[in-house]
């Protein structure tokens, strides 16, 4: 199952750095792009976890966090 989350950031520096850091593999398996602007970040991924606990959303929640970003809603 695929799944997409945008996270929103400060400014457009910061949202390159997180979208540079998601393309280098900083987070395994996540292909992203810039998402309604220059300031936010779509992160898109399979799910593949079996024992029910989606890891990558964790890890991709933490990221943003360092960076001072946060989830929005894509709708």
């Amino acid at each position: 199952m695929e799944n997409q989350l945008a996270y929103k950031f400060d400014d457009a520096q910061t949202a390159d750095r997180f979208l540079n850091r998601l393309k280098s593999g900083s987070v395994k398996g996540v292909r992203a792009k810039r998402f309604k602007g220059s300031t936010s970040i779509l992160a898109t991924y399979v799910i593949e976890s079996s024992d029910g606990f989606d890891r990558t959303c964790q890890e991709l929640d933490d990221l943003a966090a360092t960076m001072g970003g946060s989830e929005i809603s894509i709708g």
